[in-house]
């Protein structure tokens, strides 16, 4: 009989997983030695491999390949110099469904000038698929990928290819409701402090803040607007210079601007609410803690995590999915607003 038509080509890890009643992630971690599986699992389901007439080995070799049960999950390489609760509380989501499934998570660090980390992930075959923590306009990781055609899931929204897979809170949505909120309080002069361009998020927090100014009948004035602050000292400059033009509200894009901006108000005697008022388009426990509270947008870090895992391992899974999913939102109303 020739190779091709030996016996053991025919009996697949689904066959194996249904004579034992175990889930064909088990088979494949017994077959391969990857993973956390007891011995005594192990030993079943090596012992229904060669009852059945076949090469454990072999069937190894054929039938799992490159089968890892690990997924990437890539983070810009300068967040691990920041404490960011939102990403924390997205990888204990990502990890819990991860978890259910049978998939442990190897975190990746990676930016547009050094993505050796995940290729070197990508070349070895040690990850079955890509969770993507950031999305850019134009993004050097995504396009390595892609070129290794693995499943992929991102955090955000991805801007050249709206069939990707891929879950984000509704920014645009969020900041023109805290805007407009702001404006039903009589406020005109909105000033506008924003992160890096190259950012989807930034993008559409500040395109929600555009619609809701032009909605209200208020044009945007370039002057209180400020974009691509990326570190404290920018945070800073962009801030003197919104002061220069004395706006009745300053709107951060996320709670790191929004806490340095609240400190060097206080620094300058200007009193929050009383003298400007202050807004957040991300909250955090760090917002909870100043004084005044910081009116801000609430999400949900942990749903967000969970849902791309899910949505990533369903795809891989081959089941059916929407590519795009969107998340939920809350406006927060505190003090700093009054």
């Amino acid at each position: 009989m020739a190779e091709s038509e030996t016996p053991w080509k025919k009996l697949t890890i689904e066959q194996i997983a249904t004579a034992l009643g175990v889930s064909k992630t088990t088979v494949s971690r017994a077959l391969s030695g990857k993973g956390r599986i007891g011995e005594e699992t192990r030993a079943r389901v090596f012992a229904y491999v060669k009852d059945a007439g076949c090469d454990p080995s072999t069937l190894t070799r054929c039938s799992v390949r490159c089968t890892s049960h690990n997924l990437s999950l890539v983070i810009p390489s300068h967040f691990v110099q920041l404490d960011l609760p939102f990403f924390r509380k997205c990888m204990g989501g990502i990890c819990r469904m991860a978890t259910q499934r049978g998939y442990d998570i190897l975190l990746c660090f990676a930016d547009p000038t050094d993505m050796t980390q995940l290729q070197r992930q990508l070349e070895a075959k040690k990850v079955d698929g890509v969770i993507l923590a950031r999305t850019l306009i134009s993004d050097p990781c995504l396009a390595l990928v892609r070129t290794y055609g693995i499943p992929y899931a991102a955090m955000g929204r991805i801007e050249d290819e709206p069939e990707a897979l891929q879950v984000d809170n509704d920014h645009v949505g969020a900041a023109w409701e805290l805007t407009r909120l702001l404006v039903q309080k009589g406020l005109r002069r909105i000033a506008y402090l924003g992160g890096s361009d190259n950012y989807t998020v930034n993008i559409d927090r500040l395109r929600g803040y555009f619609q809701a100014l032009e909605e209200s009948g208020i044009t945007p004035q370039p002057e209180l607007i400020c974009t691509g602050i990326e570190d404290n000292e920018q945070r800073l400059d962009a801030l003197e210079a919104a002061l220069e033009r004395s706006p009745e509200c300053i709107l951060c894009s996320d709670d790191a601007v929004a806490v340095i901006v609240l400190k060097e108000l206080q620094r300058r005697g200007l009193r929050v609410p009383e003298d400007i008022r202050l807004a957040s388009l991300y909250d955090s426990e760090i917002l909870l803690n100043s004084n005044p509270t910081i009116t801000a947008v609430q999400f949900d870090a942990a749903a967000l995590g969970a849902a791309v895992g899910r949505l990533l391992l369903d795809h891989m899974a081959g089941r059916a999915t929407a590519n795009r999913q969107m998340q939920g939102y809350q406006v927060i109303l505190r003090e700093s607003t009054k």
